[in-house]
């Protein structure tokens, strides 16, 4: 509190050293401006000197905030799309090799599959690459019907009679 009480002292002393006799000299109108300017100019030395750029960096950091926060919520829902897809793809090549695993059952051609894998496509449809040995032809012939009225398609297929009646089968079967 003393070294403020000092320092009051001291100002009080250089204006009545320096600046009393000067402002003293003034017309009375001429005091009223430098009183009017002594309270408005730290005004808008605070206005435009701290208020308006804190307020504009404000602004700036908001609007900063919120294309940040659109691109968030993009790449959230481009991040579900992907995941949703990679979900649905991974779903379809298991989807399609038991669905055709079921078929061969049901055709009773599934006992004589000694082969039933995916094989890669570029273009991301699913195929799957199948060998049948040694099965009866009418067995193979309703495993191709039921593929067919599922809506899956014989892409490549080659039979090879073994004996009358009997075939081997190399097929890939696609979506």
């Amino acid at each position: 509190m003393a070294m403020l009480d000092n320092s009051i002292e001291k100002l009080n002393a250089i204006w009545q050293q320096r600046f009393a006799p000067r402002y003293d000299a003034l017309a009375e109108s001429e005091q009223h401006i430098i009183k009017i300017a002594a309270i408005i100019l730290p005004i808008i030395i605070f206005v435009f000197g701290v208020a308006l750029p804190v307020a504009d960096k404000n602004t700036a950091l908001k609007n900063d905030m919120q294309k940040l926060s659109s691109q968030v919520a993009e790449a959230n829902q481009l991040a579900d799309v992907l995941n949703k897809k990679t979900k649905q793809q991974g779903a379809n090549k298991s989807n399609l090799l038991s669905h055709v695993d079921n078929l061969a059952r049901q055709s009773g051609v599934r006992q004589f599959m000694t082969r039933l894998r995916p094989q890669p496509v570029i273009g991301g449809k699913q195929q799957l690459q199948t060998q049948i040995k040694n099965a009866p032809y009418k067995s193979v012939a309703a495993f191709s019907t039921n593929l067919e009225n599922n809506g899956l398609n014989i892409t490549r297929i080659k039979i090879q009679a073994v004996s009358a009646g009997i075939v081997n089968v190399q097929a890939t079967i696609g979506q």
